[in-house]
């Protein structure tokens, strides 16, 4: 079966959600987790989870939301964590330099939340964009330390996305942290193809962060994933078979739920 460990499945069209969703129950073995971005994502993809049964939720607060964020927002997904068997992450939640708001602001955001997953025993997605003209990305990168303050292991850390070098991904598998890469292996960027070729397999997951990476201009859907699949298939030398059967061991273990049990 294929896994998508991270896409927007609440931000596709409603004819794209429904194409999706009838090619996943006729021909394609597959399960999603959807990741939210602000509140009303959260609440379109709790609905979403509680009617196909492909679907998982992951309660998350971009840090482009960061100016809209207040105790209420907690409370809304304390409320459907409570009623969701279905939730099983909090993300994405991190930092990121284009943000409007101030990095102080997204990261006591940030917090917020990474409190509000260990109140729930729930792993965290983390998004991260690094500013490519500082030097402190040279040293360990902000988002890092701020997840050492909370986790002695990052073995319930995703880093989706994941668009760094092995400088970056090293300190991450040393602390036995997820590393989730997209379609951006597709692009072949040099950097992102050597941090794939040195993650363990047993850190490895994969995801499509669809529709928002594109694909020779239009705009993906998770049903791409098997383009990542291939991808890192041929990369790692190994049987796609065998690498389907690791991202489900690996699901399995991240995010605490068996992803057969509802294909």
């Amino acid at each position: 079966m294929f896994i998508d460990s991270h896409c927007h499945f609440n931000s596709l069209s409603k004819i794209a959600r429904e194409e999706t969703a009838s090619f996943c129950k006729d021909t394609f073995l597959c399960c999603f987790i959807d990741s939210s971005i602000d509140v009303n994502s959260s609440l379109a993809s709790n609905a979403l989870s509680q009617y196909y049964g492909f679907i998982y939720t992951s309660l998350g607060f971009h840090p482009f939301s960061a100016g809209i964020f207040c105790g209420e927002v907690i409370e809304t997904y304390e409320a459907l964590i409570k009623e969701n068997k279905k939730i099983v992450a909090i993300g994405e939640i991190g930092l990121d330099y284009k943000a409007d708001k101030s990095q102080e602001v997204q990261e006591e955001v940030f917090k917020a939340f990474i409190r509000l997953a260990k109140r729930h025993n729930l792993p965290v997605i983390i998004h991260n964009r690094l500013d490519p003209a500082s030097d402190n990305n040279k040293k360990q990168p902000r988002v890092l330390e701020i997840l050492g303050q909370f986790y002695p292991s990052f073995e319930k850390v995703i880093f989706h996305c994941f668009s760094y070098g092995p400088d970056i991904l090293k300190p991450i598998i040393k602390k036995s942290g997820f590393v989730s890469f997209s379609l951006n292996v597709l692009r072949n960027k040099s950097e992102i193809i050597r941090s794939l070729e040195e993650c363990p397999l047993e850190n490895l997951l994969l995801e499509t962060d669809s529709p928002y990476m594109k694909i020779k201009e239009r705009n993906s859907t998770p049903l791409d994933i098997d383009k990542v699949y291939a991808k890192v298939s041929q990369a790692k030398g190994i049987n796609e078979d065998k690498l389907k059967e690791q991202i489900v061991a690996n699901i399995h273990r991240a995010f605490n739920f068996n992803p057969r049990s509802n294909t």
